[in-house]
């Protein structure tokens, strides 16, 4: 398996579309070899190509296979919506087999193209590793709805969107159904099989489900981060400081005098067991943030909650209420 980079425009991955597992692995392959600044349209994969990034397809039943998604993807097309047009183009504008070769050549359409490559405004990409194992469509298309918003850490979908994006509104039309067939599988493979962590919560309005809150995670930051976690002493209980020990994350001046005094202790503690800012924990630099924020006597030896704040932007992540919020990826220049 190669670390080919699958790079979409946002505009794209909420586009409506339907497709089969193995167009969705076509394109994906496709996608991945281009050059981002690049215009070439025609590209060239063989069966052994599919087979090493796709490692659970048979080698076996892997021509036939490509070869009906091939003639399958010639017909399909994907439906993009804004506030003033809605636009229809079709992915491909040619196939081609190479019968003895075990070869075969698809082109992409011009309409398709801008979407694709040469991007100047918002993008998503992702690995294509990420996605190998994947057995579901709507697990793909999903992961992609939520790796667009993996910066920022959540993302909260409409219903009505979301079955929109899916091509499912004609389905499901009770949302228990659409649950467990769809969203829950999704989530699970997701879970078991890429590189993140994603939780998801129901938003109502009345009684019915309005929206979908994902909550998503970097699986390596959150094994790096239990790894390094589990071996720093555990922080005094705040039960010891008394009834009020709060923090208060609109003016931490102004919390109570108690959450002072157990942040001092905490302090010591963080102080004692790092002795360079490069390996302290993202959750442990928010830490450091908040409790150096209660009191402007307190000291830590990486500095004030300035310098702690710059070590988070040079990671690519910030604080809003002193919560860890990765920095929006539309404000992350491309390097291709």
């Amino acid at each position: 398996m190669s670390d080919l980079v699958v790079v979409k425009a946002n505009s794209l991955i909420e586009a409506s579309y339907r497709l089969s597992i193995d167009e969705v692995r076509i394109l994906a392959l496709t996608i991945g070899t281009m050059e981002p600044k690049s215009n070439q349209k025609v590209f060239d994969f063989t069966v052994a190509d599919f087979v090493r990034e796709f490692p659970e397809i048979s080698m076996d039943n892997a021509y036939k296979q490509i070869q009906a998604a091939i003639k399958r993807i010639y017909d399909r097309s994907v439906r993009t919506e804004d506030k003033n047009r809605i636009t229809e183009f079709r992915w491909v504008s040619s196939r081609t087999y190479f019968k003895t070769e075990g070869r075969f050549r698809i082109a992409m359409t011009d309409e398709v193209m801008p979407y694709l490559t040469q991007l100047k405004g918002q993008f998503t990409q992702y690995q294509l590793k990420n996605i190998a194992y994947f057995n579901s469509i709507h697990s793909i298309r999903i992961y992609e709805l939520i790796t667009q918003y993996r910066n920022v850490g959540e993302r909260e979908i409409t219903i009505e969107d979301l079955k929109k994006w899916l091509q499912v509104e004609d389905k499901y039309p009770r949302f228990n159904s659409f649950n467990q067939r769809v969203i829950e599988p999704a989530i699970t493979e997701i879970n078991e099989r890429s590189d993140l962590i994603v939780e998801v919560e129901q938003i109502k309005r009345g009684r019915s489900i309005h929206a979908l809150h994902f909550t998503i995670k970097s699986k390596q930051d959150v094994q790096s981060s239990k790894k390094i976690a589990n071996k720093r002493p555990n922080f005094p209980h705040k039960n010891k400081y008394g009834s009020y020990v709060k923090f208060d994350v609109n003016n931490p001046k102004f919390s109570s005098h108690e959450y002072a005094n157990y942040a001092a202790d905490c302090l010591k503690i963080l102080d004692k067991f790092y002795n360079d800012i490069s390996v302290v924990t993202l959750d442990d630099l928010a830490n450091y943030a908040k409790f150096l924020a209660v009191n402007q006597s307190h000291k830590s030896k990486f500095g004030k909650e300035q310098e702690i704040r710059v070590e988070l932007k040079k990671r690519g992540y910030k604080l809003v209420n002193y919560e860890l919020k990765e920095i929006p990826q539309d404000q992350i220049d491309f390097v291709g």
